[in-house]
Parts: structure tokens; sequence; C-alpha cells
């Protein structure tokens, strides 16, 4: 009888201890852990190796933001096109890198509040004369392979309908160094990014007046991670009101771009 007993505390104590760790939140998750591990691609301004460094806008703000959880943050460069998997197999904790905020990418992610308003546009060779929408037809253009640009593109019949061909890259540096290289006429990109490598490189590039869409960028957490994303929201407007993410965004951009949404 006292074997049978002891067996049956035993039981006990483990659902107990499974019961206990089953209610911890998602920020408990990342406090015990003691690391953030944030993903990013190669999309400057926001996100990009400098030297082998990584460094951007969203980076240094998580930077400030992990400072104050107390955590250490990792940084891991993903495939974006398989951002949703290396988001909920848990190899990283959240997708900080200009990501737009979508319908369809809300049934996969949970969102933090708008940070960004974004366009997305044509970026050409200077004196392409590529402008419009209709200045496309018989072109062929670049998009990144899995972005808002892909998303966008592919829905808009007028641009699918007129182009000699859409090819899709790992990067919008690699769409690019396409267009560069004469494989694609231009690239439809989100304008942040844009206006940054026109920025970078002085008469080399020229923006269109077409807006092909309207987007805002969010931090996309994992759908059950509604406490640890109310946290980093939370010290985001604290950053915001205190003045400290505005110098960070005239340094990469010339003028404060960040919003609280």
């Amino acid at each position: 009888m006292k074997k049978w007993f002891v067996l049956l505390m035993l039981l006990v104590s483990t659902a107990l201890l499974a019961a206990c760790q089953n209610t911890k939140t998602d920020l408990e998750y990342i406090e015990d852990k003691g690391t953030f591990v944030l993903g990013y691609t190669d999309f400057p301004p926001m996100g990009f190796l400098e030297d082998g460094e990584p460094t951007g806008f969203d980076i240094e703000i998580a930077k400030l933001v992990f400072e104050r959880i107390g955590v250490k943050l990792e940084l891991r460069y993903i495939d974006w096109d398989a951002k949703v998997v290396e988001l909920k197999s848990k190899r990283i904790d959240a997708i900080w890198n200009g990501l737009t905020i979508t319908d369809e990418r809300k049934l996969e992610m949970t969102f933090s509040k708008p940070y960004f308003d974004n366009n997305l546009i044509i970026i050409s060779k200077t004196g392409s004369n590529l402008n419009t929408i209709e200045d496309l037809a018989n072109k062929n253009i670049g998009v990144e392979n899995s972005s808002s640009a892909d998303i966008s593109v592919s829905k808009n019949t007028v641009i699918t309908g007129s182009v000699k061909e859409m090819k899709k890259y790992n990067t919008s540096s690699e769409a690019i160094l396409a267009m560069n290289a004469g494989f694609v006429d231009a690239v439809i990109v989100d304008e942040i990014y844009a206006r940054y490598v026109v920025m970078k490189n002085n008469n080399q590039y020229q923006i269109g007046s077409a807006i092909i869409g309207s987007e805002q960028y969010g931090i996309g957490f994992r759908l059950e991670d509604e406490a640890l994303r109310d946290r980093v929201d939370a010290i985001l407007d604290e950053l915001y009101e205190k003045q400290l993410i505005q110098p960070i965004s005239i340094k990469y951009f010339g003028v404060n771009l960040f919003i609280r949404g």
C-alpha cells in the first residue's frame, strides 16, 4: 500500500509540475532561457550585415528593448521564405526586419502595434523612364520572394498581365543586383528600402511615381506570445516618449519615420 501511495504521489507531482510549466507565459519563457532570438534577413536599412556584423534600424531598436527586459539579444539570419517555420519551431522568437502586417500573416503570427508606414514602389536605373505601372508593360521585373511586394504584385492583374516576366529573388538586394546585371528592368520594393538604396548610390537609380500598395511594418511574434508582444510594445512606447528612438530614425532616414499605431 505504501509503495502504491508513493507512486501515486510521484504521478501527482509530475502532473502538477507539467501543469505549472504549461501555465508559464511566453514572456516568462524568454526570461527563463535568458535570450531573445531575433530573425532578420538582408533588408537594409532595417537589418543587414555591415563588415560581417548585423546592424540596421530594427536591430538598434531591438537592442534598446531587450536591455530593458534584461535578457540577451541574439541575432539569427534567416531565409525570408522560411520565416514562419523558423518562428513556429522556436528557432527564433520574433521576426523583426521590416515585416509587413497583412491579413494572411495575422493567421500565422501575432503582431506588435505598427511602427512604420510604407509604400511599394518601382525602382529602376536612372534614365529608364519606368515611372508608372503602364511603363512596366513587356518589361522584366524583380521582387523579393515571399515579400509584401511579391504578394501585392501577384494579386495585381494589371501588372501580371502586362509584364514580360516577374522574377523572384532571395532578397531585395539580390533583385537590385539582378537589375544592375540587366536580368530585370525594374524592381518593385518597399519605398523605405528604395530610398536608402538611392541615398547610398547617388544618381544611379530612380524611384517611379506609381504607388503599387501601402502597408505598415510590425514585429511578428508567435500567435500565443501575447504577453511578450505587450511587453515589447510597452517598452517601445516608453522609448518613443523619451525621444530615444527618433535619433536612430534620423540616422538611417534623415527624418523621424517611427510611429506608434
